[in-house]
């Protein structure tokens, strides 16, 4: 006689293992979209309404090629080249292809400088734009960003190394995604401020205001949206997918709105906890177009 009594644990044993398969399937066609999105040559940018508002092409790039006039792919300038305890900027990974920037994050050990200190496990692509954004402008990204799973923080912001010369240095985070496993629909912004000479044993920063918008559906690493800021008429006004979540009143710091800040792509070492990524595997972070337009 068969053993029946055996049946629903093997039932069981196959309805997990079916659901195991789902979810790995599922999890590996995430990954898959995300190293290799399509590009929508079609897409149009939502404009803030009120004003005429004029495309600046010196500054903005559709990514069809590396532009080294427009961008540098150089590690930022943070000591040693780092970004917190687990990565160290690398120049090869950040490029452009199949109509896309990507920035990649991987386990690999690397070190910019001749110091133990700055010796990491980790690699990660940075991008910052040669060109300079001030007043009167919105500027608008179209991005993806690092898959959740893989616990790594990707930012787009405008900003510079603080230097005296260009107190109060201040710094427009349009999006950065801080907890990526546990809040994949946020978008998290913020306005800080960087005034030198830099102050010992302090975070050495303003804070001025943040901002949180969670998605009313999606993700902000399943697909495509677009990060907007507009400088304009004393304030800053912050954008995602057309829809305005943050309008701050800049009288406080004008410079907010009219000081000149390049635009940086980057992945950060700002994630809770250690990356997982696997070896020879690439963490993406995919930036479709950058556009900036000016106010008539």
């Amino acid at each position: 006689m068969k053993n029946l009594s055996k049946l629903p644990i093997l039932l069981i044993a196959l309805t997990v293992g079916i659901v195991s398969s789902c979810t790995k399937e599922s999890s590996t066609n995430a990954l898959e979209a995300d190293r290799n999105p399509v590009k929508n040559v079609n897409k149009v940018s939502s404009l803030p309404s009120g004003v005429n508002w004029v495309l600046d092409a010196a500054k903005s790039d559709e990514f069809n090629t590396f532009d080294s006039n427009k961008w540098s792919a150089a590690p930022l300038w943070y000591d040693g080249g780092v970004t917190g305890p687990y990565f160290a900027f690398k120049t090869a990974n950040a490029e452009v292809n199949g109509g896309f920037a990507r920035l990649k994050a991987k386990q690999e050990p690397h070190n910019n400088t001749s110091n133990s200190h700055f010796f990491r496990e980790y690699t990660a692509g940075c991008l910052k734009s040669k060109f300079e954004i001030g007043a009167n402008t919105y500027t608008e990204v179209r991005a993806k960003m690092i898959w959740r799973q893989y616990n790594v923080c990707a930012a787009i912001w405008l900003g510079d190394q603080p230097t005296l010369a260009k107190n109060p240095n201040v710094e427009i985070d349009l999006q950065e995604t801080k907890w990526p496993i546990d809040h994949s629909k946020r978008v998290f912004s913020g306005l800080l401020e960087w005034p030198m000479p830099y102050i010992k044993d302090t975070s050495g920063n303003i804070h001025r205001g943040t901002a949180h918008y969670d998605l009313l559906s999606g993700s902000v690493d399943g697909s495509f949206h677009t990060y907007g800021v507009e400088r304009r008429n004393g304030r800053v006004r912050l954008y995602i997918n057309g829809h305005m979540y943050h309008d701050w009143d800049a009288s406080v710091q004008p410079s907010f709105v009219t000081q000149l800040r390049p635009l940086i792509l980057s992945i950060e070492g700002h994630a809770p906890g250690a990356p997982v990524i696997p070896v020879n595997s690439a963490a993406e972070f995919t930036i479709d177009y950058v556009r900036v337009y000016n106010a008539q």
